[in-house]
């Protein structure tokens, strides 16, 4: 369960904004007056004001190295917590240290090896404390849309997912470790992955979970083509496979035209490009002409781009500013536009 996106509440917003961006230095993607939005990693944290202080915990991953310098940037704004024995530098697994935000929050920082091509720096959220007055009642409240490998028996802690992300059930109450201080109930929405698209709203609490599955189609149709004409065939195999990474279906060369397939990502949905023997004159695409593809995971999306920049292909300015908030546009040799969009879509 890969943790795309976390909406908490705040109540120090600006101080807030200036911890997560300034101290543990997350990139800012957008700031209001009411909520701010900042990156870790693969990740995205946004922050709302609200009229009470919260209580919650993360925990957030990185490498070795990064871990040592925000240990220290924490260590010089004195937000470190220590254990029973006084430590402030744990481990479990790897490096270990907890903290607190200008709200309160009981925070951690986890060193762990890279599992994706990530490139220093944060690696993502891989912890959300989850209270609830029943634990074993919120793991059969999740078990119909999130798979748990853990299957732990408590009935005050559990971890409920996998190795890349869990949700850190605890009752209502208990002490947030390295604390004295009991978990407390307040306003949670998640994006994670799953095996298929799902949507959980509890019927008690604040809590709202919406999974992304694998690419499905809802309609009754049971293969969609989306199918386009060009005069430069092998560019365009250039630019959607070895660039893009789309994953090829097969190809054909019959009746005087020739062509390639592309998964999106499967043969369920795909896109099929055409040559014919004579050349053809093709109308110019409309720069709002778009495929958008929705990539949650920030370091996947970039090393698409740098894929597609090294064959000469480069970001364009796109006609709508929209896509310019999170997204990459690259036009395909033919002027056909792309969006790479750097969130979990709608």
């Amino acid at each position: 369960m890969q943790i795309y996106q976390v909406n908490l509440q705040c109540f120090h917003l600006e101080e807030m904004c200036a911890f997560y961006t300034e101290v543990l230095e997350m990139e800012l993607i957008h700031q209001t007056e009411r909520w701010f939005s900042v990156r870790a990693g693969s990740t995205k944290l946004f922050f709302e004001k609200g009229e009470t202080v919260p209580y919650y915990h993360l925990c957030f991953r990185t490498d070795a190295l990064y871990f040592e310098h925000i240990f220290s940037r924490l260590g010089a704004e004195s937000c470190l917590l220590a254990n029973e024995e006084g430590e402030y530098s744990m481990f479990w697994e790897g490096k270990q240290a907890y903290f607190t935000d200008p709200d309160g929050n009981i925070l951690e920082c986890l060193e762990r090896p890279a599992l994706r091509c990530q490139a220093g720096g944060w690696h993502d959220v891989g912890e959300v404390g989850f209270p609830s007055a029943d634990v074993a009642g919120m793991q059969a409240k999740l078990k119909p849309i999130l798979a748990d490998r853990y299957a732990e028996d408590s009935s005050s802690f559990a971890f409920y997912g996998d190795d890349a992300g869990v949700l850190v059930l605890v009752k209502e109450g208990r002490c947030w470790y390295p604390t004295d201080r009991g978990a407390e109930i307040h306003p949670i929405t998640l994006i994670v992955s799953g095996s298929r698209d799902a949507h959980y709203m509890d019927d008690d609490l604040p809590y709202e979970i919406q999974v992304r599955g694998e690419w499905e189609q809802p309609v009754s149709a049971v293969q969609v083509r989306i199918a386009r004409p060009t005069n430069q065939l092998e560019k365009i195999k250039q630019f959607y496979g070895d660039g893009l990474g789309l994953k090829e279906l097969g190809g054909f060369h019959h009746e005087g035209y020739k062509g390639i397939m592309y998964g999106l990502p499967d043969r369920q949905y795909h896109l099929e490009f055409t040559q014919t023997d004579e050349r053809h004159e093709l109308p110019a695409p409309a720069k709002d002409h778009l495929l958008v593809l929705y990539i949650p995971d920030l370091h996947k999306l970039n090393a698409a781009a740098a894929r597609l920049s090294a064959l000469g292909y480069q970001e364009a300015e796109p006609e709508n500013p929209y896509w310019g908030r999170g997204g990459i546009t690259i036009e395909d040799p033919d002027g056909w536009r792309i969006v790479l969009m750097n969130t979990a879509g709608i």
